[in-house]
């Protein structure tokens, strides 16, 4: 039978500090916001150039944050093989 560790002990391997882990799946206020603001654009009933325009520049801005988190992470990730080799 393995020992117990307690919740309280320090983590001699983690990567993430304790007060962090467990919340990359929380919702970001932030994210929400956007996705709402594009859905509601997307909803409106009788789509005019304006509200295209507006779906597209709300679009291109969601797709800007996906990028920047892929290259943050590609990065970390990059930075860790080179540290490994």
């Amino acid at each position: 039978m393995p020992p117990q560790n307690p919740t309280d002990a320090p983590d001699v391997h983690a990567t993430i500090p304790a007060e962090e882990r467990g919340t990359r799946s929380l919702d970001n206020p932030d994210d929400s916001a956007r996705w709402l603001a594009l859905a509601d654009a997307a909803l409106r009933r009788g789509a005019s150039d304006e509200d295209v325009t507006e779906t597209e520049a709300l679009a291109r801005k969601e797709q800007g944050a996906i990028k920047r988190r892929i290259r943050r992470t590609a990065e970390k990730v990059k930075r860790q093989s080179k540290s490994k080799q």
